[in-house]
């Protein structure tokens, strides 16, 4: 393990059995204890990916600064060490051939998002209940979450995407994934858009939703029949595997008429040989397994390449850094001091890969990864 991670500033303590090990050099910040000597000999193979499975399934403790255990990954001797091993990639190849069938995206999207609807929310702010990143005006500062509120982050995502679309009150107006319909509620109440729809695959957020145009309906139901005047999509195209999301674009491009613009929002990585699509990596895959089923990233030119080709004006195209990573450590924060009252809500494997969840995600897929936003028109 010192041989993976060789520049460690801080050190990781690995028990079993009343004895101990340190990996790294500096002050002790977290604990990695084995209960098991399966949990064990998982990292004496230094097979990171099993003993995440071990920890979710109480086989192994993390005691102390979960920021600092997650962190382990930004030392790690070459990023291949964080590719998961080609037995475990082979479970998600048909993903990158095959698009997912709507009865398959239904049953991932609604295992995530249909627990327990307090939940969610004892985690998300309470203005927008947004479940997608927030915008920040100072997102670089990510140790500060005093500066300005989850609340007021979150509305002004929204506000940005909504000014840039320039909604009418005649407008028919799409917010595909459109969660608890925030976006929907504003084009109405700010906007005065008569005509707005929000679709979703969870039940959970139609009934506790901000607008009555909510329905529950995967994106390929609604008729491409070129009449909406505008669209907005934020975080949804992160549930597209590879094989799906020409198809996503080429129905959005239907879906719009001649002069109709939309607001595509995503996390993507940067492109890299290791490769940081959610079926490569170790934090990937963990999140493939426990969090977010079908949930994928892919590089910005790979969006792009299929925007223009399908027809696409591409008008603007924003990069946000950090704000994905601040939204995260607001997220966790809550989650935390939420647990007493939401514990017996959920599953312990779901309070432990929560833990590691919204810590790796901030740690690792926050700062490495880019929030993309694009604006495009159709001719």
């Amino acid at each position: 393990m010192n041989w993976m991670f060789p520049t460690l500033p801080w050190a990781v303590r690995v028990s079993y059995a009343g004895q101990s090990r340190v990996i790294g050099q500096g002050p002790e910040k977290v604990e990695m204890a084995c209960r098991t000597e399966a949990a064990l000999r998982s990292l004496i193979a230094c097979d990171l990916s099993r003993f995440l499975d071990y920890y979710v399934a109480g086989e192994a403790d993390l005691n102390g600064d979960m920021y600092a255990f997650v962190g382990a990954r930004n030392h790690v001797r070459r990023d291949e060490l964080w590719r998961i091993k080609w037995r475990y990639q082979l479970r998600y190849l048909s993903t990158a051939l095959f698009p997912s069938s709507v009865r398959r995206k239904l049953t991932a999207v609604s295992s995530h998002y249909d627990l327990p609807n307090e939940f969610i929310l004892s985690y998300l702010d309470t203005r927008t209940r947004a479940y997608s990143c927030a915008m920040w005006k100072s997102p670089e500062a990510l140790g500060d979450l005093s500066d300005q509120a989850l609340e007021d982050a979150q509305h002004d995502k929204f506000a940005m995407a909504l000014d840039e679309l320039q909604i009418q009150p005649d407008d028919k107006f799409l917010d595909i994934g459109c969660g608890y319909g925030y976006a929907v509620h504003l084009a109405e109440s700010k906007y005065g858009c008569r005509n707005a729809l929000g679709i979703t695959l969870s039940q959970n957020q139609i009934d506790e939703g901000y607008s009555k145009n909510l329905k529950l309906k995967h994106y390929m139901e609604v008729p491409a029949d070129g009449t909406f005047d505008k669209i907005y999509t934020c975080g949804m195209i992160s549930h597209l595997d590879r094989a799906e999301i020409e198809q996503y674009y080429r129905h959005v491009f239907g879906l719009l008429k001649s002069g109709g613009k939309v607001w595509f929002h995503a996390i993507i990585p940067p492109a890299n040989d290791a490769g940081l699509t959610n079926y490569t990596t170790i934090s990937g895959t963990f999140s493939q397994k426990y969090v977010f089923p079908d949930h994928f990233q892919f590089p910005l030119h790979v969006h792009l390449k299929m925007i223009e080709r399908l027809g696409f004006r591409v008008k603007k195209v924003h990069f946000r850094y950090g704000h994905y990573a601040k939204t995260l450590r607001h997220w966790y924060k809550r989650f935390v001091e939420n647990l007493p009252r939401t514990r017996p809500m959920i599953t312990p494997t779901i309070e432990r890969a929560w833990h590691l969840y919204l810590t790796y995600a901030s740690v690792v897929d926050g700062p490495n990864s880019v929030l993309k936003q694009i604006v495009c028109e159709k001719p």
